[in-house]
């Protein structure tokens, strides 16, 4: 979430946050521990919430559940396999609907995404936006991003 709040901070239009890790799209055998949905969700109650026009554009997504969960979200990518996959899906909106993240109540404001929305600032703090992303993923915020700079 802190790479998010930074990204608005900053203006940028569009976070494209993966809700998997890329290296479980090239290592069958690759666990990465599940979708982050949730972050999806978090980023753009965030925005909406405190006024930004940052959007949230979900990437990475590897099944047709997991663009159910995210149906709502501002943008997606989607892998052409998947897409051709919806494509031929026969469900009503209304079911597609209740499946959705995005249409769940609110839970403290923040629709029971992790983190809440409470105000974040880091334009002008890098050691705490540092600090913050460190502990994000349980520690493993700044792991995961030497991982993707391996593959």
């Amino acid at each position: 979430m802190e790479q998010a709040v930074l990204a608005a901070e900053a203006g940028c239009m569009y976070v494209a946050p993966f809700v998997h890790e890329l290296k479980a799209f090239f290592d069958s055998g690759y666990d990465d521990g599940g979708p982050n949905l949730a972050l999806c969700l978090e980023a753009q109650q965030y925005y909406e919430q405190h006024s930004y026009a940052t959007r949230v554009k979900a990437a990475g997504l590897l099944t047709i559940d997991e663009a159910k969960s995210l149906a709502g979200v501002a943008a997606a990518t989607v892998a052409p396999d998947l897409l051709q996959v919806l494509s031929e899906t026969k469900e009503e909106l209304v079911e597609v609907e209740k499946q959705s993240m995005f249409s769940r109540p609110h839970v403290n404001g923040s629709n029971g995404a992790p983190g809440g929305n409470d105000v974040r600032s880091y334009g002008n703090n890098e050691v705490r936006w540092r600090k913050d992303f460190a502990k994000a993923y349980g520690g493993n915020g700044e792991l995961k991003t030497k991982k993707v700079r391996q593959l």
